[in-house]
């Protein structure tokens, strides 16, 4: 029996060698020496004719056969390479298996969650400082997540019109497009309507402070119910509001549960009819100067106003619900739609880096 075996796993080990020799071969056949092809497809034989049960010494056949491959497909200097590439796609795969099974990362493109969580800022800035300038810049972007960002004339001229989307405002300096990206909405105060710009100048710039980028827990919501309170990511591919995007994600703060009715009554959320206290942050947000409460608005305009859910549904909010497209427009969010709770912020090193509450 153990012959059996011993012969088994000889005959697949010869055919791997095999494999790898014709592999070779097809490689480099059209452009090896010929006498090497010859001595390759010799030494594959006498590999073969041992594999089939012929006599023969193996480990000679073997060393001859792994000797003509690499002399048709030279193999040595590229061996680390290989290794190195292979390391890095298992570390890709095991990545990647991660992301969709277990964490994912998010990040925070807008204020709807300050200050809990920051979206990406803005602070007027005239001229770059020394650590604005390489490499000390990529260093200050890498820690705090800040950068130095300019919008130049592309033409000479004035400002002769102007345009609004959804993500940029475009502005026409000599017939030409520029394009300001909307988290640069709020400096356009800088623009000088009269003023006559060379091609080149700068029309706008800004220190950009780049939102919080977090982890998302992707199996806690299949095996617990979702809790008030956490901070939650959610696909929007079932709301209907026309202002939200499809096929794209929110981050909010689950406030109502299943089955409930929310109000919002004196900036305090109220389900069922009583106010909502714990955990402690609604507390916060309804009596910290720094959140304002949460204020009437879209469904819930008054404080008659109610959103029914549904028992799968849950209703999300924004922490700073005055600059916040959230449930009060679009109500619930089908339990199905969770991608599950943020846990941590893993960037930038600034005030939030650390567990998310």
């Amino acid at each position: 029996m153990i012959g059996i075996l011993k012969k088994r796993k000889l005959r697949k080990q010869l055919k791997e060698y095999l494999h790898a020799a014709k592999h070779a071969r097809n490689m480099r056949e059209d452009i090896a020496d010929p006498k090497d092809i010859e001595a390759l497809l010799a030494a594959e034989a006498a590999v073969r004719e041992i594999r089939n049960g012929g006599d023969g010494d193996v480990e000679k056949a073997v060393q001859a056969l792994d000797v003509a491959a690499n002399k048709v497909y030279p193999s040595s200097n590229t061996s680390g390479i290989r290794e190195n590439v292979e390391v890095i796609i298992v570390a890709l795969a095991a990545a990647m298996a991660i992301r969709a099974f277990f964490f994912q990362p998010f990040k925070i493109p807008t204020g709807s969650m300050q200050p809990t969580l920051n979206g990406i800022k803005v602070e007027a800035q005239a001229s770059p400082t020394l650590f604005d300038r390489q490499p000390l810049a990529f260093a200050k972007w890498l820690l705090t997540g800040t950068s130095y960002k300019t919008v130049r004339a592309k033409a000479s001229g004035s400002i002769q019109s102007a345009e609004r989307t959804r993500d940029a405002d475009i502005f026409y300096i000599g017939g030409v497009p520029h394009k300001i990206p909307s988290y640069m909405a709020g400096l356009e105060r800088q623009l000088q309507r009269g003023h006559y710009y060379h091609k080149g100048d700068v029309i706008l710039s800004c220190t950009k402070i780049a939102g919080d980028h977090i982890l998302v827990n992707k199996m806690k919501y299949n095996f617990m119910h979702p809790d008030r309170g956490d901070i939650a990511v959610f696909d929007t591919r079932h709301i209907t509001l026309e202002q939200v995007r499809k096929g794209t994600f929110y981050i909010k703060r689950m406030v109502g549960l299943a089955g409930e009715k929310i109000q919002i009554q004196n900036k305090e959320i109220v389900a069922d009819g009583k106010i909502v206290r714990e955990p402690p942050i609604f507390e916060k947000i309804a009596t910290d100067p720094a959140y304002d409460g949460h204020t009437n608005a879209g469904k819930l305009a008054t404080p008659d106003d109610f959103i029914q859910l549904s028992d799968t549904e849950y209703l999300m909010m924004g922490d700073n619900t005055k600059n916040s497209l959230d449930g009060r427009y679009f109500g619930g969010v089908p339990r199905e739609d969770f991608q599950g709770p943020a846990f941590f912020v893993y960037w930038p090193f600034r005030e939030h880096w650390g567990i998310v509450h």
